[in-house]
């Protein structure tokens, strides 16, 4: 749990980082050019306007910094290993799943979508991504829709199939959301025989 955390935080601290660094960047340049408009070095209009769009460029970096500082104060994962005591295991299931392309294969990922009871019965959404190359399960409607020259198309038939039980971690109180944190062991070692994958 704690390598999840850690590897779900680095991200978040490098984009605040980078973000910061760049918001303060801006912030210097947009005094330079003021400073160069005082000293006559530069024509007014353009000195002045350049010097705007620069504090403006400022305030977009702060935005993105707090927009990523605050969903690294509210990621369930790292929140629940500092107080354990706030967060309870839940049933669901996983549901559904759509493929999402990147660049290629290596940079696509599996949108898996679900649901996960929570301690008070309230319904909660989840929403995972999965490398493209560890994701086993298939659902029976896109399992249909395979045809000749598909990936998957020699395995039509063949595959798991959604939905699945898995394991979700949320607040104990006023929970919103649940994140994924484990499906049984005996599941996806079917899935990745019948995928002939191993784990």
């Amino acid at each position: 749990m704690q390598k999840l955390a850690r590897h779900r935080g680095t991200p978040g601290w490098l984009l605040i980082g980078v973000f910061s660094v760049c918001a303060l960047a801006s912030l210097l340049v947009s005094g330079f050019f003021i400073y160069l408009v005082r000293k006559d070095e530069m024509p007014l209009w353009s000195g002045s306007g350049s010097a705007v769009m620069m504090l403006i460029m400022a305030a977009a970096f702060v935005f993105a910094a707090r927009v990523f500082h605050r969903a690294r104060k509210t990621d369930v994962l790292r929140n629940f290993l500092l107080h354990p005591e706030d967060f309870v295991f839940v049933p669901g299931t996983l549901k559904d799943f759509s493929y999402v392309a990147g660049d290629n294969r290596k940079l696509s990922r599996y949108h898996v979508q679900g649901e996960a009871q929570g301690p008070g019965g309230e319904s909660l959404f989840v929403s995972e991504f999965f490398d493209s190359y560890i994701w086993p399960f298939t659902t029976k409607a896109q399992d249909q829709q395979l045809r000749k020259g598909d990936d998957w198309y020699d395995m039509k038939g063949k595959r798991a199939t959604l939905p699945v039980p898995a394991h979700f971690l949320c607040p104990a109180m006023n929970p919103e959301i649940a994140i994924l944190v484990g499906i049984d062991h005996d599941l996806i070692s079917e899935a990745l025989k019948r995928n002939r994958m191993k784990l």
